[in-house]
C-alpha cells in the first residue's frame, strides 16, 4: 500500500507505545428464543458455490411445494425466514444465523456488486426483522449486470426464485457480502477509501481480533474502507472497540493483507471508542 501513502511527520509526547491487550470478543449475535446460544459453520471444505444452489432449490423455489415464509416456525430445524433460509443452504446449523449476524464478519465479508459469485449474499442488514433481508445470488440476468438472478425466502410468499436488483441503485440499503464458507475477501466497493492518520505501525488480523494477524499497517496517513466492534484493544487507560478494514502496507507469508482489520486505538487524532476519519467525519460501517 506504499504507493497510496502520504507520510505525515508528527512528536508524539508522553505517549507510551506497547502492544496492546486485547480482552475477550463479544459474545455472539442473539437468535431466535428457540435457537441455540452458538450456530457453528459448516467446514470450508464441505460446501461449493453449486452446493449452496442445490440447497436453495430442495425448498421447492416458486412452486406450489415451496416453503411458507415464517419468522417463527421451521423447515428440517431451520427458520423459514429469510436468514434461516440462506444459512440453510450455506450449510450452517440449524436454526441458521439472523440477517445482522449473516451480515457480520464472522460470517461474511463485504465485497463491490461487481464481484458477486453464485452463492455470494445480498443482504440489507438495517432496521429491524420487519424490514432486514438477505437473498442468495445466482447469476446476473443481463450482460449490463442491472439485475440478476437470486433465490430468497419472502414474506407473504415463501420461498422464491427470481430477478432482482437489490443493491444496485444509488443509497441501497443492500450490500453485497462474501460468506466466509467461501473464504470470505473480495474488495470493497470502489469510491469507499477515506483517510486516517495513525502513530506507529500496527498489525492487521483476519477477523476484528487479534487471533490471526496478517501483516503490518504503517504509521502515517492511510485509507480504510469502513469500521466494525470488536475486541476490545486496551493500553492503560487508552481503550477501543472499532475496527477499520484496510490493505495492509507489510503481508506475513501466507496471509492476506487485503482486507485485514486494524484496531482503531492506533487512530492518532482521536479518543477512546472513536473511530473518524481525518475530517472528523465517523467511519462508515462495514
Amino acid at each position: 500500500m506504499s504507493s497510496k501513502k502520504i507520510f505525515i511527520k508528527f512528536a508524539i509526547l508522553g505517549v507510551a507505545v506497547a502492544s496492546p491487550t486485547p480482552l475477550a470478543v463479544a459474545g455472539a449475535f442473539a437468535q431466535s428464543a428457540a435457537a441455540p446460544s452458538r450456530a457453528a459453520h459448516a467446514r470450508p471444505a464441505d460446501v461449493t458455490r453449486q452446493s449452496v444452489i442445490d440447497r436453495a432449490k430442495t425448498w421447492n423455489p416458486g412452486t406450489p411445494q415451496r416453503v411458507p415464509y415464517s419468522q417463527g416456525k421451521y423447515h428440517n430445524g431451520y427458520r423459514t425466514d429469510c436468514s434461516g433460509y440462506a444459512s440453510m443452504a450455506l450449510g450452517l446449523s440449524a436454526p441458521g444465523l439472523n440477517t445482522v449476524a449473516l451480515a457480520s464478519p464472522g460470517a461474511s465479508s463485504p465485497i463491490a456488486m461487481s464481484e458477486l459469485l453464485t452463492g455470494d449474499l445480498v443482504i440489507d442488514a438495517i432496521g429491524d426483522n420487519n424490514n432486514r433481508h438477505v437473498v442468495i445470488f445466482e447469476q446476473w440476468a443481463n450482460p449490463g449486470r442491472t439485475s440478476y438472478w437470486a433465490y430468497e425466502q419472502r414474506g407473504g410468499y415463501g420461498t422464491d426464485h427470481r430477478v432482482l436488483a437489490y443493491g444496485l441503485r444509488p443509497g441501497s440499503e443492500f450490500h453485497a457480502r462474501r460468506p466466509r464458507v467461501f473464504g470470505g475477501g473480495g474488495t470493497p466497493a470502489p469510491g469507499s477509501k477515506v483517510w486516517v492518520d495513525t502513530f506507529a505501525d500496527a498489525t492487521g488480523y483476519r477477523e476484528p481480533n487479534t487471533g490471526d494477524p496478517q501483516g503490518t499497517l504503517d504509521k502515517g496517513t492511510n485509507y480504510v474502507y469502513c469500521r466494525v466492534r470488536g475486541a476490545e484493544v486496551r493500553h492503560g487507560s487508552a481503550f477501543n472497540h472499532w475496527w477499520l478494514r484496510t490493505d495492509l502496507d507489510r503481508t506475513n507469508p501466507g496471509k492476506n493483507g487485503r482486507g485485514a482489520y486494524v484496531s482503531a486505538y492506533y487512530l492518532a487524532k482521536w479518543g477512546n471508542d472513536e473511530a473518524k476519519d481525518n475530517n472528523g467525519r465517523d467511519i462508515p460501517n462495514c
